[in-house]
């Protein structure tokens, strides 16, 4: 589902917010009229209208939301010009299978960015438990038995959770990476971050519309940037982090300087309709799709 930035929905949740910080279930009642009843379900709501909405964000670990630049964590300016947010760029791969269903993370690595310039990767292979089968190895080259020995992902939820916490989650083609880690942390039984999220993939559809191709190979090529391990989670990340902040400058020269003006600018991009499998072919095609 998705909701506006503008809608009934988010504008109940922002006058609520405007006499406090709120719990979840309080905002529950406020926006949808729910009382009582699983907590996931309240949660999962209400994350739905609010993540992506950038004067809102998760306090309390997750289980309190407030006014952006309300409280503890305020940035300079606002802390909402692109230059001054912090950036998580993920790239994940996979065994090949479908989110929450049979697919696992065989691979994963978060580049941090802060201040506009590259910070610290972290990246790890992921014994998921499950066969690699050959078209994955092919490829990424990643077999079943290197990831034999490699922590399960209980093991990094934290650190991976520590790393994304406070950040705009950017990948490319970020639902799919983003559907992958949510089904692994719920998985592991963490609570799930919250905040924006950022696909450099829409990011291309709007900033280089005469590009015919926006996979990943394509838009570094553009930027003249080069992807060394192609198709592994460190290669793809990096190379994914320099595309970021080359398109952030393009985007500042257009006068989107600030988070609020570049949802704006992205709502006025067509979105692919949604597929109903989310799975690494489905990647494949999607970024196909995108180089024809």
């Amino acid at each position: 589902m998705r909701f506006s930035p503008d809608g009934v929905l988010v504008q109940k949740a922002l006058a609520r917010l405007e006499r406090g910080p709120c719990e979840t279930r309080e905002l529950a009642v406020e926006m949808f009229g729910i009382r009582g009843g699983p907590r996931e379900i309240a949660e999962d709501l209400v994350t739905q209208v609010l993540e992506g909405v950038p004067e809102v964000v998760p306090a309390g670990g997750g289980d309190v939301w407030r006014l952006a630049g309300r409280g503890r964590g305020r940035a300079r300016r606002g802390g909402d010009h692109l230059g001054e947010l912090r950036y998580a760029v993920v790239d994940v791969e996979t065994n090949g299978g479908v989110a929450g269903s049979g697919g696992r993370i065989v691979e994963i690595a978060i580049v941090q960015i802060d201040g506009g310039a590259i910070g610290d990767c972290y990246s790890t292979l992921v014994d998921g438990g499950v066969a690699i089968p050959p078209w994955i190895t092919r490829l990424t080259g990643i077999r079943t038995e290197m990831t034999q020995g490699a922590p399960r992902f209980s093991q990094i939820c934290d650190p991976v959770r520590e790393r994304l916490s406070g950040r705009v989650f950017v990948a490319h083609n970020a639902g799919y990476d983003w559907g992958f880690l949510r089904a692994e942390m719920r998985r592991s039984g963490a609570a799930v971050p919250r905040g924006p999220r950022l696909c450099t993939v829409h990011l291309a559809r709007r900033l280089l519309p005469g590009l015919d191709r926006r996979g990943l190979d394509a838009v570094a090529d553009y930027y003249g940037i080069e992807i060394r391990e192609r198709h592994r989670a460190r290669g793809d990340a990096l190379a994914t982090a320099r595309i970021l902040l080359r398109m952030l400058a393009d985007a500042e020269r257009r006068g989107w300087t600030t988070w609020p003006a570049l949802r704006r600018a992205l709502a006025r991009t067509p979105r692919r309709k949604a597929r109903g499998r989310d799975s690494t072919r489905d990647r494949t095609r999607a970024e196909t799709d995108d180089m024809r």
